[in-house]
């Protein structure tokens, strides 16, 4: 394994690692706003309410997409895997 080989599986890791986790920050993000903005309009200050509305959304997003992040990191896994062994053989 030489030196490129390296950069490219950190770079790919770092750009699954973007793809993976953009979902779940992007629906965590904009229930976010949108339950401040509810909350200001409101003058509801309870935090838990934030806190549960984005909890509820991540983990929908968490389940809609288990299946799409595994095959993913799967894949990164065994061509990760694959360079390694051409190293040892």
């Amino acid at each position: 394994m030489n030196q490129s080989d390296l950069i490219h599986l950190t770079s790919e890791l770092l750009w699954i690692t973007l793809l993976l986790s953009m979902p779940t920050v992007l629906v965590a993000s904009i229930l976010g706003i949108l339950v401040s903005l509810v909350q200001a309009l409101t003058q509801i200050q309870d935090q838990t309410l934030q806190f549960l509305i984005k909890l509820v959304g991540v983990s929908v997003v968490m389940a809609m997409t288990y299946d799409w992040m595994g095959i993913a990191m799967l894949n990164y896994a065994n061509e990760t895997f694959n360079l390694i062994s051409r190293v040892g053989g």
